[in-house]
């Protein structure tokens, strides 16, 4: 009998190690597949354009008896704006829930949860959680955020999982022409591409006399950030004052196209410093005429429209060239006129 006893005793003692082992074995299986559960921003690249609003979802995947959520999701206020925060449709398959929300655009973040109701077993498998509409206030890129993610399991228990922020940035079309420089035989253009796309476009020079012809076009492909310098080679028709112009296209999506013009003026055959950049130009064609005249022609008489005569015999050209320049005479002709005429 004594004997009995210990067999039911042991048998029991077996059993129950047994029955703790298997607990063991399941414990360790849940806790590593529970391990590769994600929640992340999908998609992981956002990109917008001002004005404009866009969606992400916070998804989650690999995931066993989920009966609970709550997520942060922050940004950079200056650039996005909240305006809407839905449900997903991922723990609604498991029966009713309970959701709500707090979005504070000011230091730019959403505080989400939600849960089931009820005796109910958690979801299993991948899915949305949740959706955040933005609105896009200007240019610039940032971070989406994902922090203090919670997961929790009809058991009330939390499920280990990994959180995958996403990225966002403002698509911008814009290339520009960033320096511009020309001398007697040639025109260098630097243009640059300042946006976010790869673009191609055409960059042409001007020539400004007495018409606007063409000095050439050629077409180049930059990536975002980057520039290139292009060389047009010409010949200008005759000595004179010169306003180069660049240009470059605009590109689909553009919208900042001061920048795609630049100017500069140059004077062929006079000889030493001879660029002037358009945002420095005070000289009109009647005061560059008179530099040139005062330059070459110390002795010489000028005619005037209202048949006025002034005789400079033997002045200095600095003195002639300054007199000329503080005093201009009224209702002068075109500075190409003057060119023309001839000292007596």
């Amino acid at each position: 009998m004594r004997m009995r006893k210990s067999i039911i005793l042991l048998s029991i003692i077996i059993f129950s190690f047994l029955l703790l082992g298997i607990t063991y074995k399941f414990t360790i299986a849940t806790y590593t597949f529970s391990s590769s559960t994600t929640v992340y921003v999908d998609p992981q690249t956002s990109v917008g354009t001002i004005g404009q609003n866009f969606t992400i979802n916070i998804n989650i995947s690999n995931v066993i008896d989920l009966y609970g959520w709550e997520f942060k999701l922050g940004w950079n206020s200056t650039i996005l704006d909240a305006v809407s925060v839905a449900e997903g449709s991922f723990l609604k398959s498991g029966g009713e829930t309970f959701f709500t929300y707090k979005v504070n655009n000011t230091e730019g973040f959403v505080l989400a949860d939600c849960t089931l109701l009820g005796d109910v077993s958690g979801v299993n498998g991948n899915g949305t959680l949740a959706s955040v509409e933005f609105h896009v206030k200007t240019y610039g890129n940032c971070t989406l955020d994902l922090y203090d993610t919670t997961l929790v399991s009809s058991s009330e228990q939390p499920i280990e999982h990994t959180a995958i922020d996403g990225y966002y940035y403002t698509s911008v079309h814009d290339v520009a022409v960033i320096n511009l420089a020309a001398s007697e035989s040639s025109v260098n253009v630097t243009v640059e591409n300042q946006g976010t796309h790869t673009e191609t476009f055409n960059v042409s020079t001007y020539y400004t006399r007495l018409t606007d012809p063409m000095i050439g076009t050629q077409t180049v492909t930059l990536e975002p950030g980057a520039n290139i310098t292009l060389t047009f080679t010409w010949t200008p028709p005759a000595y004179g004052r010169y306003k180069i112009l660049a240009e470059a296209s605009i590109v689909e999506g553009e919208t900042d196209t001061d920048d795609n013009v630049r100017t500069i003026i140059i004077y062929v055959g006079y000889g030493g410093s001879n660029t002037e950049s358009h945002k420095s130009e005070s000289l009109n064609g009647y005061h560059v005429a008179v530099f040139i005249l005062a330059l070459f022609m110390p002795v010489m008489i000028l005619t005037f429209q209202k048949n006025r005569e002034i005789s400079l015999f033997d002045i200095p050209a600095t003195a002639l060239k300054q007199s000329l320049y503080d005093n201009p005479p009224n209702n002068l002709d075109t500075w190409q006129e003057w060119t023309r005429r001839q000292p007596i």
